[in-house]
């Protein structure tokens, strides 16, 4: 973890931006680039969308030249605390995380001497060796509240008092219980990560290519 927060404070630092905004599943960025036009601007960055996706044809739902606006779907596999692990530590079939498939839409917009990125996470989903498909107990959010939090602690009490869980230890619900802020909060922290190393890794190439030299 700290590996990664150097890595993206030598990113921030190195990267002419404005401030990140969040509002539930979406978060978006403004960077800078000084002195390019937006044409220049618009087409370095589909060329770099085109190294960043093996299929970028596909990824790309829409590319407009003259209004420089760029729509791209894809899929991000986020890790999820599985607090089942928290409950049954010992057990060497379950893994600490679980990968999340998470279908986003990332819109970018291109001006004169900056762009704007915005990514949107739809909810979570998991499917299992057997292909059962099972979901995440909350949405895919980056500024959960207290009120969420509480709504996540009644939804994991519902869920323990089923029957299929009478044979669950009390000690072993109640850890499951109380788990639920700390996934929440490790989740939406991993939303924000991905969000950001993909915003500045796609920034950094763009910079890297408006420094290229002559060969």
């Amino acid at each position: 973890m700290k590996q990664l927060q150097i890595f993206l404070l030598s990113l921030f630092l190195s990267s002419g931006l404005f401030a990140q905004k969040i509002d539930g599943n979406s978060i978006e960025q403004v960077y800078e680039v000084p002195d390019v036009s937006a044409e220049a601007l618009f087409s370095e960055i589909h060329y770099v969308l085109s190294l960043i996706f093996q299929d970028v044809d596909v990824a790309i739902k829409y590319m407009d030249k003259p209004s420089k606006r760029i729509v791209v779907k894809a899929l991000a596999l986020v890790p999820v605390l599985d607090a089942y692990k928290l409950m049954n530590p010992n057990v060497a079939e379950l893994s600490d995380y679980i990968d999340y498939s998470h279908n986003y839409t990332l819109i970018i917009k291109v001006k004169d001497g900056k762009y704007w990125l915005k990514m949107s996470y739809q909810d979570g989903k998991y499917s299992d060796a057997q292909l059962t498909e099972y979901k995440l107990p909350f949405a895919a959010k980056m500024d959960f509240d207290e009120t969420d939090l509480e709504q996540v602690i009644k939804k994991a009490q519902i869920e323990m008092g089923k029957d299929y869980y009478s044979m669950t230890g009390r000690k072993k619900k109640e850890i499951y219980i109380q788990s639920q802020p700390r996934v929440l909060q490790e989740y939406q922290k991993t939303l924000i990560n991905y969000s950001t190393i993909f915003f500045h890794s796609l920034h950094k190439k763009v910079l890297e290519g408006f420094e290229e030299t002559d060969w």
